[in-house]
């Protein structure tokens, strides 16, 4: 990730923000406070010197898995369809990276920041879940395909290099990359996930599959 000697207008001017399956005046009401996120991590000095980060960085303790998700909003054919994650869902060290045979996430936090910077292959896919915060993303190289649900429906929308989306607390959601990819992910509020049973089937044989292919590869 190197965006290093480009001027914040620049980055600005490459922003297009969607919210899914959130109406025009609810964007707005998303957009200053995803802005002020959104520029406080691509001006971030630990972003623009992501090695340097591992091996200067401050180290936190584990994070604490966060109180039960609350259901308040879901849709119903949604709630049916949710279960728990693994107890460690979440709980890392950052700075650290995750490696499988998807690629990377890189654990990082700025103060109270915690974000992830995500590096996939091509021909997977990541999420399949809900979290109990809006999530929000910006791509910084290659195409990603995005599901979500929304009213019953399957929604699919793509997003390639400087698009920056918001995907609603409570909306379920698949990530399907189309090529080699980069981005970042983070949320409005403390990180809280439950899975989506049809998302996450896809998930888990997506990385199965990843796994099979590297075993054959070596």
């Amino acid at each position: 990730v190197v965006l290093a000697g480009r001027p914040q207008e620049t980055i600005s001017s490459t922003v297009r923000p969607h919210c899914v399956g959130v109406a025009g005046s609810e964007l707005a009401q998303h957009n200053k406070q995803c802005r002020m996120q959104l520029s406080s991590l691509l001006t971030s000095p630990l972003l623009l010197a992501l090695p340097v980060a591992f091996l200067a960085g401050r180290w936190s303790a584990a994070n604490k898995l966060p109180p039960p998700i609350k259901l308040g909003r879901v849709e119903p054919d949604v709630v049916r369809h949710l279960y728990s994650p693994p107890a460690a869902h979440g709980v890392v060290s950052i700075p650290s990276v995750v490696r499988d045979a998807r690629g990377a996430v890189h654990n990082l936090m700025i103060g109270s920041f915690r974000f992830n910077v995500l590096e996939t292959r091509a021909g997977v896919a990541r999420s399949g879940d809900v979290h109990r915060s809006d999530q929000l993303d910006f791509v910084f190289k290659g195409r990603v395909s995005v599901t979500t649900r929304e009213g019953g429906v399957d929604v699919t929308r793509n997003y390639g290099a400087g698009d920056f989306l918001v995907i609603p607390a409570f909306v379920p959601h698949i990530f399907r990359f189309l090529n080699e990819t980069v981005m970042a992910e983070w949320w409005s509020g403390p990180f809280e996930a439950r899975y989506y049973r049809p998302y996450r089937a896809e998930v888990d044989g997506s990385l199965q599959r990843a796994r099979g292919a590297t075993q054959l590869r070596e």
